[in-house]
């Protein structure tokens, strides 16, 4: 049987890092001194290591988490540094980049809108788009993109993910990027099969909605996102400004695979694509997000009706994905979860819809992928959660 750790190790991480209710002291600790390494997880001899350990193992300088316990935030924390080589302490407000967990936000923000009876997640998109339209062709001749099919990538978009843009580098508009037009780096985004036949993730198409939201709201799409979502959550620190301004304070440092600065002199790539993959936020405040999808769907909060909630949280037919995440399990182990991996950050949030649990993890490094898998087994065995990362997940999206 795993002993836990000294009332004094927690009490030291208590203060160094931040909140926790009391009875969940044993457990913070336990998940901060129980990651085992991912080359042998299931070997019960494993030796056990603490967070700092694994960062070091794995090139990665920063990381912060955040854990819920039945719709409760019980932990942020941050470890490591923001910037390898400068003794800045990561912290649960620190504004990290977090790739395609942008998405997640994204889905919220549109429907608030459809619960305002301001968008029809059914509809032809292109009864909204005015600023430009999804291309006619054989495929959409046979049936149309709708909201719905963009959300759970079955609106035959291609165009996966987009690449990170160096300091100083020109940056597409949205029109540019939906156009394949320098300066942005992609192909043209076009539908290139019968929307609702079958998945293929597109970030392409999660831009599509971008643009929409702007055309339907007249509001730039960080102004959209700061009204519908970041203000009524408090959550102070997220934006989709890009590039981030250096004045936003609190910002870990981007890294390569190797744990060295990159995207320098500034410090971190800029993402224009801010739907698909623009947020900059914290562990505090995606815990806040996390939480409120997770009791907007069990009906304790009314940020999104419980109907919407529960329409988010089912898998449209051909998916995995609901209205936004990606969806695993029944009954106790019904969860939905998204990750993130820009040029050099990774990132995942969970939630459970049965237990009200949840995490989110968030790194400043290319091998940051590694430490969220290891942190994930360790805050469910800690936790004595009903999931693994295991049950049927994979690891960060681009």
């Amino acid at each position: 049987m795993k002993s836990f750790p000294s009332v004094a190790l927690f009490a030291a991480a208590f203060l160094a890092c931040g909140p926790a209710f009391a009875a969940d002291g044993p457990r913070v600790a336990a998940f901060e001194t129980g990651f085992v390494d991912g080359a042998d997880p299931d070997d019960p001899d494993s030796p056990r290591f603490g967070i700092e350990e694994r960062l070091s193992h794995h090139a990665t300088p920063g990381f912060a988490v955040a854990i819920i316990d039945n719709e409760e935030v019980v932990w942020t924390g941050g470890y490591g540094r923001k910037r390898a080589g400068v003794e800045e302490a990561v912290g649960p407000d620190t504004a990290f980049s977090v790739g395609s967990v942008s998405k997640m936000v994204n889905a919220a923000l549109i429907l608030r809108l459809a619960a305002e009876g301001a968008v029809d997640l059914d509809t032809d998109v292109n009864e909204y788009l005015t600023s430009w339209k999804v291309p006619e062709n054989r495929h959409t001749r046979k049936k149309k993109v709708t909201l719905r099919a963009i959300l759970s990538h079955t609106a035959g978009f291609n165009v996966h993910g987009f690449p990170d843009f160096q300091p100083g580098a020109a940056l597409p508009t949205a029109i540019d990027t939906l156009e394949g037009r320098r300066p942005a780096k992609n192909r043209p985004v076009r539908v290139t099969f019968a929307p609702g036949d079958r998945m293929d993730y597109s970030g392409g198409g999660i831009t599509v909605s971008q643009v929409l939201v702007e055309d339907v709201t007249g509001l730039t799409y960080e102004e959209a996102a700061r009204k519908y979502v970041f203000e009524p959550l408090g959550m102070v620190r997220s934006t989709f400004q890009n590039p981030l301004p250096a004045g936003h304070g609190d910002i870990a440092a981007a890294h390569d695979q190797q744990g060295r600065p990159a995207a320098l002199p500034r410090g971190w790539e800029a993402m224009p694509e801010m739907a698909a993959s623009g947020l900059w936020t914290s562990a505090n405040d995606l815990a806040i997000f996390v939480k409120t999808l997770i009791k907007s769907a069990r009906g304790t909060d009314d940020f999104l009706p419980q109907p919407l909630a529960e329409d988010m949280m089912t898998r449209v037919q051909n998916s995995w994905h609901g209205l936004g995440p990606r969806l695993n399990g029944e009954g106790p182990t019904r969860v939905f979860h998204h990750g993130g991996a820009n040029d050099s950050y990774r990132a995942w949030i969970e939630g459970n819809l049965t237990t009200g649990d949840g995490a989110v993890f968030l790194t400043n490094s290319a091998g940051g992928h590694f430490v969220v898998r290891e942190a994930r087994r360790s805050v469910g065995e800690a936790f004595d959660w009903a999931t693994s990362i295991e049950d049927g997940y994979e690891g960060p999206e681009s």
